[in-house]
């Protein structure tokens, strides 16, 4: 079923092909069940449960009630579904423990009702101090269970998968790379599974993933039993970055999916070039399987161009919707990420969404109100009445320090750049407390308008680029997420009361 409502970018061109990416934004290390003719995907740092019935279309279905530290496996055994991670990195670093291997388990996964977490067992720590993340489930074809983790160990696990019963086995070596390649470090991480004529194919991560372009792979291998031997792909790598010209950079981490028509897709992720902010994204390409039992990527297939689409199936209303009004009957989940303590200090109103203001600019207000879609280039209006004593803000969140916007506070517009706290830039006067307040996002640089009707806008002096802040210059954060999406920021002593937000994309030839 599909609705009329403006959402995120959907890959489905509507003439038989897509064009990557599936998800626009934060969504790496994919997990997939095919479970009848469903779909279901987690994806590493964001408790998230999603729904698709063709692979193109796909909807929020639920939050998941325990944080993802790292790659999740989604998978089942019998009726029960199961979501392996590791507990999100809690580390006490004076006297260092390994996290725990937990599961979470429910019958009915569209109602997300999870019972859980139950402990698994430990992370272990290896001889060279390193810790084992990534688990990755597998029923073998005697109907035993196993539990996959980084480095290739393979733990025995119990029948309803929730014990490991036995040490770890390491079954496979790792893969070598040439000099000549450009590569994070080995890390063999994202084990998953596929059953198909006899074989069991395992699909690794290895290269790095947010390393240089071209650091990041995916690789596969086949055995009849899970503690090996394990034959090596002629194939390998199955997708890989070669140059940092390409569209799409550290191509990695895989998932092997079987389409509603019978046909094959690797599900991954991979960096928009340029656009290191916007994060790991969903995308896929076609496989095909060779005369003698392997899959591969066709040389034909491009990521960066019109994909033959997968067919059989139907389209679940997809992504977000990009025209909101406040107060919202009903968000869709993980359509808003409230960071810090922007939750306790909003509620909706008869006439909006009411948060009220904490601290002194977008730097130090307790976080902000983050919207998780994104498009390459994009514009963003809001409306908004400020209060007395009050200060509001549209920008682009990183963290509490590394965020750019621009705010109206006691009848002045003022521009905030990144981790700057001390305001060098030229004042505005607007002299109402009703606001609209546009903000272009175009090829990384911020640009700011705002207007009493929406219509007629006037531009600030101050623009600010946004390309250096990304996973690559090391910011300390306090989860795994690495994207910088558009937020509101809400700041002063009194409240602010939010009436819409609409974000739209830019495409290039209007910007000509």
């Amino acid at each position: 079923m599909m609705d009329n409502m403006k959402r995120t970018y959907c890959s489905d061109l509507g003439d038989g092909t897509y064009l990557n990416p599936l998800l626009y934004g934060e969504y790496p290390d994919p997990s997939i069940l095919k479970d009848g003719k469903d779909y279901y995907m987690v994806n590493c740092g964001q408790p998230m449960l999603w729904h698709s019935q063709d692979l193109l279309h796909w909807e929020p279905l639920c939050k998941i009630p325990f944080p993802m530290g790292g790659a999740a496996d989604l998978c089942k055994i019998g009726d029960i579904y199961l979501i392996y991670n590791i507990d999100p990195f809690v580390r006490d670093e004076k006297n260092y423990k390994a996290s725990g291997i937990f599961a979470i388990a429910t019958k009915n996964i569209k109602c997300g009702e999870w019972e859980g977490p139950f402990l698994v067992g430990p992370a272990l720590n290896l001889p060279n101090g390193a810790e084992l993340i990534d688990p990755g489930m597998l029923e073998d074809f005697q109907g035993k269970h196993w539990l996959f983790m980084s480095d290739n160990y393979c733990f025995p696990l119990s029948g309803d998968g929730l014990h490991i019963t036995g040490p770890g086995i390491r079954v496979l070596e790792d893969e070598k790379f040439p000099d000549d390649w450009e590569i994070q470090g080995i890390y063999t991480e994202g084990p998953r599974f596929t059953k198909k004529d006899g074989w069991i194919y395992l699909t690794l991560a290895a290269g790095g993933t947010e390393g240089p372009p071209t650091s990041h792979g995916i690789f596969s291998y086949r055995s009849k039993s899970a503690l090996g031997p394990w034959e090596r792909s002629p194939y390998n790598p199955i997708v890989r970055t070669c140059s940092r010209e390409e569209q799409w950079l550290s191509k990695g981490h895989g998932t092997l999916v079987e389409a509603p028509d019978g046909n094959w897709y690797l599900a991954y992720h991979g960096f928009l070039r340029d656009r290191y902010n916007h994060s790991r994204m969903l995308l896929m390409e076609p496989v095909e399987w060779t005369e003698d039992g392997w899959f591969r990527v066709p040389e034909w297939s491009d990521p960066a161009e019109p994909l033959p689409a997968p067919k059989g199936g139907k389209a679940v209303p997809h992504g977000y919707p990009t025209i909101i009004k406040f107060p919202e009957e009903r968000s869709l989940p993980g359509q808003w990420l409230p960071t810090g303590n922007v939750r306790e200090r909003m509620r909706n109103v008869e006439s909006g969404l009411l948060i009220q203001g904490q601290g002194s600019s977008i730097h130090d207000c307790g976080g902000a109100l983050c919207y998780q879609g994104l498009f390459r280039n994009f514009e963003v209006v809001i409306h908004a009445t400020v209060g007395a004593g009050a200060g509001m803000a549209l920008g682009m969140y990183y963290t509490d320090e590394f965020s750019a916007g621009f705010g109206l506070k006691d009848g002045w517009i003022w521009t905030f750049w990144p981790a700057c706290n001390v305001n060098r830039c030229h004042g505005k006067p607007y002299n109402w407390d009703e606001i609209y307040m546009k903000m272009i996002v175009h090829d990384q640089v911020v640009s700011m308008y705002f207007g009493s009707d929406g219509i007629h806008w006037e531009k600030t002096i101050n623009n600010t680029d946004i390309d250096h802040i990304s996973c690559l210059a090391s910011i300390e954060r306090e989860d795994l997420r690495s994207v910088m999406l558009p937020a509101l920021f809400t700041y002063g002593n009194g409240d602010v009361i939010y009436y819409s937000f609409e974000i739209r994309p830019i495409p290039d030839e209007d910007l000509n």
